[in-house]
């Protein structure tokens, strides 16, 4: 945790306020009435993943609100080692990749691995991709995403920050591939950016079933309620805030785990 705040403060000069701390961090984000939450792992440099999916295990047994996505680094040495023991070992429900801090393009054929595992195992991948709220063209945008669901059309993909900013593009994705998924994380979380308000209620209202509710706690500049408040400030219908915030996560959820 505090290497990866490091990363954000000392490259980007984000002022992240909350602690480092994982037991305070739970007992912060309870306090708040979340019931459940995923929790997603990712490293910042190879050879951490397994030492990493081991403590996350750990932490998760002892929290079980936690529903933890496990980390894998594309240079991790022990590559194949940390997916066999984060999806069957600990059964972790998914994995999480950061194609900005990893440096890596989401379409690398080495992560072509880590995809056919997930898919196999029907469980689910976090990725973040988009070019929000960094962009970097090396690295990120909705192409790299297209090509991995044309390779892998049935996986179970989350896309962190709705994409941004690609948003109307990935929501020509969702006509080809059921298991893709948007998150809010960080869009709302930072008073100094204006989402486009528009285009977001368009499509949460043509795609209810498509959009999950991410806060980024704690790589957020401000309390998760600041973002909750600026979401219900689109007025949406009940129904479409009932799947927001829980039902669709609740859905994913079974979806990967096979639970109901």
């Amino acid at each position: 945790m505090k290497a990866v705040f490091a990363f954000f403060q000392h490259r980007y000069g984000w002022p992240l306020p909350f602690s480092t701390n994982p037991d305070s961090l739970i007992q912060d984000l309870l306090s708040t009435g979340v019931e459940q939450a995923f929790a997603l792992a990712y490293t910042h440099k190879p050879g951490l993943s397994r030492q990493l999916n081991s403590w996350l295990a750990a932490f998760c047994l002892k929290n079980s609100r936690l529903k933890p996505f496990g980390a894998i680094h594309p240079l991790d040495p022990d590559f194949n080692e940390v997916i066999i023991e984060c999806l069957d070992l600990y059964n972790f429900p998914g994995m999480k990749l950061h194609c900005l801090v990893q440096q890596c393009r989401p379409d690398d054929a080495k992560l072509d691995y880590v995809y056919e595992a997930v898919s196999e195992r029907s469980k689910g991948i976090i990725i973040h991709a988009s070019n929000f709220p960094l962009p970097y063209k090396d690295y990120l945008g909705v192409e790299g995403i297209s090509k991995v669901l044309k390779r892998h059309p049935g996986l179970n993909l989350i896309i962190p920050h709705l994409g941004l900013h690609d948003l109307r593009k990935y929501s020509f994705l969702f006509d080809q591939y059921d298991g893709l998924m948007l998150d809010t994380s960080f869009v709302f979380q930072n008073q100094d950016f204006i989402p486009p308000l528009g285009e977001i209620k368009e499509l949460m209202l043509a795609y209810p079933d498509r959009f999950i509710y991410g806060s980024d706690y704690p790589f957020i500049l401000e309390p998760p309620q600041n973002g909750i408040t600026r979401i219900l400030e689109l007025d949406l219908p009940d129904e479409n805030y009932e799947k927001l915030f829980y039902k669709n996560a609740a859905s994913y959820y079974c979806r990967i785990t096979g639970s109901r």
